[in-house]
Order: C-alpha cells, then structure tokens, then sequence
C-alpha cells in the first residue's frame, strides 16, 4: 500500500512539474518574439546609426531597415517561395549587419548580380556581437531550416578567435544565447530566449552597460562650443566608464594626434567623401583600458607571434568544421570569408599611431588571421582570404569602429559576387 502511494506520489509530481514548466513556457510566449526571431536575437537590434534622430541631420542615406526577425534586411519567408531565385543565406557578425553602411552587405551582393542579368535571394543573418559558436548553431537551426542553395559564413579576425577551451562540443550548457546549444532552450526556447534577455546573458550585451540615451549625449558633446568638447568627452568617460582615472590622463588619451580622434565623428560625410564617423562608448572604454592598462602587447607583427598562444585558432576552426559537415550533410555548399582586420588599411594604420597599445590587438589578430587560413588550407571547406583584395587599399575600412567603409564593402562585395558565381556553377 505504502508503496502504490509513492508511485502515485512520484507520477502525481511529475505531471505538476510538467505541468508548471508548461505553464511557465507559456506565459513566456506574450514576451517572446516567435521564431525564428527569438532564435537569431536575445536583444533588439541596436543601430548607432538609428539610435537618435540627431546624427541623421548628417546622414546623406537613409539605412535599410530591420525586418521582423530582427535582421538588417528585407521581409523573409522561411519556406523558399516557389520559381524564385536562388536562395543565398549569409551568416556573420556585424561585418554582414552592417550597420554604418547604406546596405548590408548581402543587399550590396545582391545588387551586383543583378546588375549582370541574374537574381538571388541574399538572406541577412549577420548579427553583431556574435561568434562563431552562435554561427554554427545560427546555420544547424534557422539557416538549414529556410532551404538554402548556398550558405555563405564570414568570420572576422578582430574578434571571432575563441579561447582553446571553448571548442566545439556536443554537450549543450544549461541556458544558452543560442537556443539550440542550450538545454532548456531544447525544451523551452521560449523562456530560454527571456532568460538570456533579462539577465543580460547575450554575448552583445556582456560588457559594461552603455548609460540610456549615451548616442545623443556623445553626439552632444562633439558639437559643444570647440573649447568645451575634450573636457565633456572627458567627463563622460570618466563618469559612465573609468571613474578610477583621473580625467587630466583621460583628456591627455583622448587629445593625441591633435584631437583627430573626436574630429573624425565631428565630421560629417560631405567631409568625408559619403561616410559618417560615430564615437561610441565602448570604443572609449577599450581605448582607456589598452592605453591605461599594463598588461603585455605585441610591439610589432613579427612579435604577436610570442603572445598569440596556443589552441585558439584550432578552437575556432571547430566550430567551422562543424559547421561545414552540417551544411554537408544537407547537401547545401557552404564557402566561409575570412575578414582581415582593419590594420591592412594603411589610412586607419597611420588614424591610430599614436594609441600604440590598443593598435597592438591588430598585430595579434593578423597573425590569428594567418595561422587559420594555413589551417583552412589543410582541410577540404572551401574559403577565400578577403586579404587578397583589401591589403593595401586605402579607406578600405573605417577609422573609429575598424568596419568596412562603403568601399571596402565594395570591394568585398564584388568579390562574393564572383566566388558565389563558382560556387553556384558547381
């Protein structure tokens, strides 16, 4: 007797759990977005562009719009529609969101195989402040999913390496910013995608937290009277990002190479053949950590290669692997880009000489960067090096955020345009 009572007992606490995690799923659908949204973003969109009316008194464009999935790009459907064009699905970080450019750099792709009498339909999963962990997951779940002809994986040296202990794994964490890498999202993505929300547990959202309104104050004080700008600059870093510092050495940093820092944003794009510079808070707050800070730097490029370590880049060509033999297994051609850093643009490399230590990350990426294209080169996924087309180029890349200028996504642009045709033809 006693024992049919705990049977009951467990059977009876197994369907209220069930029933309460049901429960909490569901009221969890009025929060979140409906997929594939929630599975491609945990934060809205963030667009420094968009974020105030103020810096469109200086915009010459206006950016292409998010859609409903929270992508730089036109309306989608997930089911392929019928006699339509080739589906291309490119899948990246902020290099494909392109938020300071007036196209993403899909729709840029998308326009020049028009321009040759063809069509594809170029998808934008670029989402910024992602890795390539949430790439692979970004594919096996929503890309796969929209029956793609070819998918296209950017990944960018300025920050896509992992650290060597984070390589891929079978074994999902608990709550996760990609759904399908977590185990509750498995069972709840809907209460996994308000977790990751409200906790702040998006990787975009896991430095410090900008302060409410941060575009228009900066943007406030870049336009003040001449001789109030660096002290006001001053004051908000020292205020919102680095109390500890005294603002005399916060005003120094911010004043080399004659003010050409806070002049680049206080330009607008008439002076800037087309483009608008924006300062922005976290770039402040990495400035006064790699200038203030006294941890080691590489002193040149022959040199990163004593402080680039081990099991990084091997970390990261897992993910891309693992991306690959999904894609394979669909029977869907996947060709990854590798991105260089803006270093190799010899106009943002003469910009930032004179902050000598957070250019010094350049030295570490570029040889990040090399190490994985000899990687690549032992494998059978195919890659291009977007080094071949952008060494060199000056204004390839822009000065203050290190993205792609309106002519560098030219140039990179044109390029995918002619791989994507090889590609296709195969």
């Amino acid at each position: 007797m006693l024992s049919r009572k705990r049977v009951f007992g467990v059977i009876y606490g197994l369907i209220l759990a069930v029933a309460t995690l049901a429960g909490i799923e569901f009221l969890s659908s009025f929060y979140a977005p409906p997929w594939p949204a929630r599975a491609l973003r945990s934060v809205p969109p963030a667009n420094p562009v968009t974020a105030t009316t103020k810096p469109f008194t200086n915009q010459s464009w206006i950016a292409e719009p998010y859609n409903s999935w929270g992508m730089r790009d036109s309306e989608r459907t997930v089911a392929k529609p019928a006699g339509g064009p080739p589906r291309v699905v490119f899948v990246g970080d902020s290099f494909l969101e392109s938020a300071f450019t007036p196209l993403s750099l899909p729709a840029a792709v998308a326009l020049r195989v028009a321009e040759t009498g063809s069509r594809i339909e170029a998808i934008n999963l670029g989402v910024s402040g992602t890795n390539p962990r949430s790439y692979y997951y970004r594919i096996r779940d929503v890309a796969l999913a929209l029956a793609p002809d070819a998918l296209l994986l950017f990944i960018y040296a300025g920050n896509d390496f992992l650290a060597s202990d984070k390589a891929y794994s079978i074994w999902p964490s608990l709550v996760d910013e990609s759904p399908g890498g977590s185990l509750l999202g498995t069972v709840m993505p809907r209460t996994n995608w308000l977790l990751v929300n409200r906790l702040r547990l998006s990787e975009f959202l896991s430095g410090r937290p900008a302060p409410a309104g941060e575009s228009e104050m900066l943007y406030d004080d870049l336009h003040a009277p001449p001789a109030e700008r660096i002290d006001r600059l001053a004051a908000h870093v020292a205020k919102y990002y680095h109390p500890e510092f005294s603002q005399e050495k916060i005003r120094e940093i911010l004043s080399r190479g004659d003010g050409r820092l806070w002049r680049a944003a206080e330009e607008g794009p008439e002076e800037r053949g087309g483009e608008q510079e924006y300062l922005m808070g976290w770039m402040l707050d990495t400035l006064m950590n790699s200038e203030i800070g006294d941890f080691e730097v590489a002193r040149s490029r022959q040199d990163a290669a004593r402080l680039a370590g081990r099991g990084g880049v091997e970390a990261t060509l897992s993910w891309i692997e693992a991306a690959d033999h999904v894609a394979r297994e669909h029977k869907v051609p996947l060709l990854v880009f590798l991105a260089p850093v803006a270093s190799i643009d010899p106009d943002y490399a003469e910009f930032w000489k004179p902050w000598p230590r957070i250019y010094a990350w350049n030295y570490l990426c570029d040889e990040w960067h090399s190490r994985l294209v000899s990687a690549l080169g032992k494998t059978n996924i195919r890659f291009v090096d977007l080094r071949e087309d952008l060494d060199g180029i000056p204004g390839a890349y822009r000065k203050l955020d290190g993205h792609w200028s309106q002519k560098g996504e030219a140039i990179v642009a044109e390029r995918v345009k002619k791989e994507l045709g090889r590609l296709m033809d195969r």
